[in-house]
């Protein structure tokens, strides 16, 4: 909880409404220039005192337009929010487990990627739990993707294999797990015993 100034002075508050009380002091000098400037000049002292408002407003604005262009983004992107991963230009749907700290990987994105096919059916009979048919198409865990490329021996598959890695495997298991446990062939079969 934190601590109240005995003296009644609370900052926090202090500052959240100082804002407002800040805005509504600029409106209203900027409406007493108005007013005088069009008493005494008419249309020309209007947008004399215009040029005021702008001048005393043009960090608000400026503010406002951050706050929007923050806010546009987040509506924009969030469908896609911590789903979206790309490797050399090739974008490659990626889903969080819900029980365990692992990740599917796209099997076609994959291929793309790797620019040959993935055997599906070698996988499913190699690691039938590995595997996973959804609506979108089939999905492979994070540990079997890794292992398969790494078997590999084409640069490419290397670099896939790193890829993964560093942007799937890692940030859902955390720093940690690489100096307990490498991703393998082995890592879901030694986790178990």
């Amino acid at each position: 909880m934190p601590r109240r100034d005995p003296h009644g002075f609370d900052a926090a508050s202090h500052e959240k409404h100082h804002w407002w009380r800040s805005l509504l002091f600029r409106l209203a000098v900027c409406g007493a220039v108005t007013a005088a400037a069009w008493w005494s000049s008419g249309w020309t002292g209007l947008l004399i005192s215009l040029m005021f408002w702008g001048r005393v407003f043009a960090a608000d604005v400026i503010d406002l337009a951050g706050v929007a262009w923050r806010g546009l983004r987040h509506e924009a992107f969030e469908p896609v929010q911590g789903r979206f991963y790309q490797f050399k230009g090739h974008r490659i749907r990626v889903l969080d487990d819900e029980l365990l700290p692992q990740r599917w990987l796209a099997l076609d994105d994959l291929a793309k990627a790797l620019g040959e096919p993935m055997p599906a059916a070698a996988l499913r009979r190699r690691q039938p739990e590995a595997l996973s048919d959804l609506s979108d198409g089939a999905y492979l865990l994070d540990e079997a993707a890794l292992a398969w490329l790494r078997e590999q021996r084409s640069d490419r598959a290397g670099r896939l294999a790193q890829w993964v890695e560093r942007e799937v495997w890692h940030p859902v298991r955390g720093r940690k797990a690489s100096y307990v446990q490498a991703p393998g062939p082995n890592a879901t079969r030694d986790r178990e015993r």
